[in-house]
């Protein structure tokens, strides 16, 4: 249900925080691209820590941003992150 607005064209995006970290720098978001695959981008406070990939569809995305959320380990693991450069 997390990216259904998404998915349905209602929203454009979702964005995750962390909400311990005050300064509001700690999330995971993400935005449907045109062909139905996912971008999905986290960060870990700074922006040297921010990180991208593609999940090939909804309940993939969805799948990463709720083991994010919940802290599992190995979150990561499943895709192929790209550092983005501010």
């Amino acid at each position: 249900m997390l990216l259904e607005d998404i998915e349905n064209s209602d929203e454009t995006f979702a964005i995750v925080e962390r909400l311990v970290d005050v300064t509001g720098q700690t999330y995971i978001q993400s935005s449907r691209n045109a062909n139905g695959t996912y971008l999905v981008e986290y960060r870990d406070g700074t922006p040297d820590q921010h990180f991208s990939t593609s999940a090939p569809d909804m309940r993939a995305a969805q799948a990463l941003i709720t083991s994010w959320a919940f802290e599992e380990p190995r979150w990561r693991d499943s895709y192929i992150w790209t550092q983005l450069r501010f």
